[in-house]
Parts: C-alpha cells; sequence; structure tokens
C-alpha cells in the first residue's frame, strides 16, 4: 500500500473513531439535558456553549496553521520546524484565561475547546490521527461521568479538559515541544490571519443558531433549535472525518507540488460523499422526525427537514474549500466562508424574531448555498474541479423538497434519485474494489 492510501485508511479509521465520539457528545448531552431539565434549559445551556465554542476560535489562532505547516514540514524532512511552531500555538489559548472571573463557564470551557482544537490539528498535521483518536476516548469516558453530578456543564469540562492534560504528556515525552523561532512564528502569523477569518466564519454558521435563536427569540425556541441542530450536524462528521484525514495530504501533495493529485482528489471525494450524504438524508427525511422526538421528549417540527437540507449543502462543498484553504487558495476559501456567515447573519436577524426556529434553519441554508456557490466558481477557476460534481447535489434537493408536500412524495422522489444515480454509485463501488473503469 502506497504512503499516501496508508495515511488515508489509517487517519479515516482514527477519525471514524474521534470524531464519532465528539461529534454524539452535543447529541447525547442535549438528549439527556432535556429529559432531566426541559426545553429551555436545554436552549439555554447550549446557547452558553455555542458561544464558548465560538470564543475558542480566535482562541485556537494558530491551530489550523499548526496542522498545515507541520505536514508539509514532515513532507520536507523539516521535522525541527514543527516543535518550534507547537509550542506557540499551544500557549495562545491560555489567554482566554482573563475571561474566566467575568464567567467561569464560558471562559473555561472556551479554553479548553481552544487547547482541543490546537491538539487535534496538531496530531493529524504530524500524521498520527491515530494517537488524538485514543485520547479522545478517555476523554469522552470523563464524559459520561459527568453526568452523575446535577451540574449542567460538567460533562464538558471534564471531556475537553483531559484532551489536552493527555496530549501534552504525549508531546512532552515525544520531545515535539521546542523553542519557537521567529521566523516559524511570523509563518504561523501570516497564514492564520486568513485561515482564521474561514475558521471563524465556518463555527460561527454551526454555533450562531444556538445562541442566536435565544438571543434573538426564545430559550423554548433555542431548545428546539438545538434539537434539530445537534441530530442534522451528526451528518457533518462525515466529512470531518475525510477532512482530518485529507487535509494534511492535501497539504503534504501541495508542498510537492503535485496540484493535479489535489484536483482529483477533490472531485472523487466530492462525487462520493454527495451520493452517499443524499441517500442519507432522504432516509432521515423520511422517518428521522418521529424517531428523534420520542429521544427528546418533545415533538420536532419541519424546522428538522430544512436542518438536514441545509447540512448536505455544507457537505458537498467541504472537499473543495478544504483543498482551497490547505493550498496558496486559503484567502479566497476564507472570503467565500465569510460571504456565508454574513448572508446567514444578516437572515437571522430578520427571520427568528419572525419564524422563530424556521427562520433559524432557513437563515442556515441560505449562507450553506452562498458558500457553495462561491466553492463551485472558485474551484473551477483555481483547481479546475468540474462543476459536473455537484449535479446529483442539485437533483436531491430538489427532490427531498417534496418533504413539506408528504411523504409519498417524499419516497417517490427517492426512488426517482435512485434510478437517476444508479450507474455513478455502481461506478463508485467499483473503484472502492479497485475496478475503476
Amino acid at each position: 500500500m502506497s504512503y499516501e492510501k496508508n495515511l488515508i485508511v489509517r487517519h479515516s479509521l482514527a477519525s471514524v473513531i474521534a470524531l464519532a465520539v465528539f461529534g454524539s457528545t452535543r447529541f447525547i448531552y442535549s438528549i439527556a439535558v432535556s429529559r432531566k431539565y426541559g426545553v429551555e434549559i436545554l436552549g439555554s445551556a447550549n446557547s452558553l456553549i455555542s458561544q464558548a465554542f465560538l470564543i475558542a476560535i480566535p482562541l485556537s489562532f494558530f491551530a489550523v496553521a499548526l496542522g498545515k505547516y507541520s505536514s508539509e514540514f514532515l513532507g520536507r524532512g523539516c521535522t525541527e520546524r514543527i516543535s518550534s511552531i507547537a509550542s506557540v500555538s499551544f500557549l495562545f489559548p491560555f489567554l482566554g484565561s482573563f475571561m474566566i472571573p467575568f464567567n467561569m463557564y464560558i471562559g473555561l470551557i472556551s479554553v479548553l475547546r481552544a487547547l482541543q482544537l490546537t491538539v487535534r490539528n496538531f496530531f493529524y498535521g504530524i500524521h498520527r490521527g491515530e494517537i488524538y483518536a485514543y485520547i479522545v476516548i478517555i476523554g469522552f469516558i470523563a464524559f459520561l461521568s459527568g453526568f452523575i453530578t446535577s451540574e449542567v456543564y460538567l460533562p464538558y469540562i471534564l471531556f475537553l479538559g483531559l484532551i489536552p492534560i493527555t496530549a501534552f504528556g504525549y508531546l512532552v515525552k515525544n520531545h515535539l515541544i521546542g523553542k519557537p523561532r521567529m521566523e516559524d512564528i511570523k509563518l504561523l502569523m501570516s497564514y492564520s490571519s486568513f485561515a482564521f477569518l474561514g475558521t471563524l466564519s465556518g463555527v460561527f454558521l454551526i454555533q450562531g443558531p444556538y445562541f442566536l435563536s435565544e438571543k434573538l427569540g426564545s430559550a423554548e425556541i433555542a431548545g428546539r433549535v438545538s434539537a434539530s441542530l445537534s441530530a442534522a450536524f451528526l451528518l457533518t462528521y462525515l466529512p470531518q472525518v475525510l477532512q482530518s484525514a485529507i487535509m494534511p495530504l492535501y497539504s503534504y501533495k501541495y508542498g510537492q507540488n503535485e496540484m493535479e493529485y489535489v484536483k482529483d482528489l477533490s472531485e472523487r471525494l466530492t462525487e462520493i460523499m454527495v451520493l452517499l450524504t443524499s441517500i442519507v438524508v432522504f432516509f432521515l427525511l423520511i422517518f428521522g422526525k418521529e424517531v428523534l422526538s420520542i429521544f427528546f421528549g418533545f415533538s420536532l417540527g419541519d424546522e428538522f427537514y430544512i436542518a438536514l437540507i441545509a447540512v448536505e449543502v455544507y457537505i458537498a462543498y467541504n472537499p473543495s474549500i478544504v483543498a482551497l484553504n490547505s493550498t496558496k487558495y486559503v484567502k479566497t476559501g476564507s472570503l467565500i466562508a465569510s460571504s456565508g456567515a454574513a448572508v446567514s447573519l444578516v437572515s437571522w436577524i430578520f427571520m427568528i424574531p419572525l419564524f422563530g426556529e424556521y427562520g433559524a434553519m432557513s437563515g442556515l441554508f441560505l449562507g450553506y448555498v452562498t458558500i457553495l456557490l462561491g466553492t463551485v466558481y472558485v474551484s473551477m477557476k483555481n483547481l479546475h474541479v468540474s462543476p459536473s460534481v455537484y449535479k446529483f447535489l442539485l437533483i436531491a434537493v430538489v427532490l427531498q423538497m417534496s418533504v413539506f408536500i408528504s411523504k409519498t412524495a417524499l419516497v417517490a422522489g427517492f426512488l426517482v434519485f435512485l434510478l437517476l444515480s444508479k450507474r455513478r454509485i455502481r461506478e463508485i463501488i467499483r473503484l472502492f474494489h479497485g475496478k475503476e473503469s
């Protein structure tokens, strides 16, 4: 097996474990809090956690650059520079400690989340994603133990706290922390100045609906938004698995000036993720709302359908925007993400007070569509990614909208989608079996 395939397999397996565990925490947390305290406490708790997670992005300012340059330096054999950039990156999140006297929970959770993001990017950057997976499993055990008490935020504090503590032990043992060099600090600053904007915009779109639905609406609206999104965003852990596994490879190949490899990988991933996600979304549109209503203890509305389709759009553009951010087009990728965040913010300001949870989900959908359109154009222009890879996304979304007519129309639409895409699905199956035509 080639190094590239071995890396993808190892990191994908590690990411499946780590992100499945981490991704399930918001869903498990929402169910537990909803059933124990009710929908309003669920909304308030998720609102605070989302604010902390958003603040963690500036605190993890160097995290994305750390992952990118760790992988590039690894590809060039410059291992001594890896420890240099690691030292700077892991110290920066502690600047958030000043917030603890003002709001202990927001301050503490934001610092711990920033450290966790930095740990994740670093381990994937040095091609040791499996170590991160082991660390996350340890943290997850602590997360579950936190529900024993009545402290509503303790599960996340324990979870996020154990990850950096365990990771630091590994870093010290393997001499991965060294004296920072000024040239490396400048390198991190240069990249992070633009990557930060895109990362912040992406996280704002994920976390914004949780707390803005409370600020612009009510705790009950926030609770309903929390329930739908905690379930719908479970789908995003498929692209995050691939992103964690593939982004270091994008940077690695970029460091070797193999842009054709980056283009081909982006196209294949997009097609695979579009088809797989579309099929899953069809199933969730048919059965998901009724099943989840039982879990949460209250009935979800049609806002859940909008959330699913919005997340589907997000997944579709993910491979190409990650490719942009992993190469020299990080500025462009960041500007596209920022434009989507701005569209959503304006939409939420007007739509949440008027339409509640429906306005929150519709604003999210509009933001993701904006990013999709920008990504299609820019990736076609700069990476030569063919727009045809998004063909089945358009077909799926049009057919999935029939859920607002009836479930019968939706099932018929699903059958039409399978009929139209069966040939490409077979080709992808053959590709996985090594029988590419």
